[in-house]
């Protein structure tokens, strides 16, 4: 066997890191558009993009099935890169549009916020009123923000308790940029 010098694997080097509930910069890879009932649900898919990097996070390692701190010796919490999430998908819960939704306009606030937060710019009437029109995937793939993620617990078809990590909320990323769709499907550096 061939030797190479500086490639060594020291105990603990082997656990996967786990997936750290926060905030951290992302872009829309997917967007899943079904129609209920006369109304559109929006399912939305984002990559955390390279420039998570820069965020910093407290190391935490699984111990009995819970998230626990990793310290150092003077029992400090060690703080590394979150850029072992990089290219990590999450996928947010459904937002609704109802259109024609009659005295319920309050429906489409959700939806308003959601996506003017992906860059969407919808127009105005002469009253200063909104007027909403129907998102397409063209219209936010690649958009950068910043997503908040957590588990969610829920009950699955045959009543087993599940968790899926999920976005909860997203915010307009000020220093993002919108990325190619060519770069949402490309994981190889080369």
């Amino acid at each position: 066997m061939k030797t190479i010098s500086n490639t060594v694997l020291g105990k603990g080097d082997d656990k996967s890191l786990p997936i750290i509930p926060g905030t951290y910069p992302a872009h829309v890879s997917e967007v899943g558009i079904k129609e209920y009932n006369e109304s559109f649900v929006y399912n939305v898919t984002y990559k955390v993009a390279p420039e998570v990097e820069k965020v910093q996070i407290d190391k935490m390692h699984i111990e009995n099935g819970e998230l626990t701190k990793v310290l150092d010796a003077d029992g400090n919490p060690v703080k590394i890169t979150a850029s072992y999430l990089t290219g990590k998908t999450f996928r947010s819960n459904g937002v609704w549009l109802t259109p024609d939704p009659g005295d319920e306009k309050w429906k489409n606030r959700k939806y308003k916020q959601y996506f003017e937060s992906l860059g969407v710019v919808f127009e105005s009437d002469d009253d200063g009123n909104t007027i909403l029109g129907q998102v397409e995937e063209d219209d936010v793939l690649g958009s950068p923000c910043l997503i908040k993620i957590a588990l969610e617990d829920y009950t699955d078809r045959e009543g087993q308790p599940k968790r899926a990590w999920k976005v909860f909320s997203i915010y307009p990323w000020a220093n993002g940029s919108k990325i190619d769709t060519e770069e949402l499907s490309s994981d190889v550096p080369f």
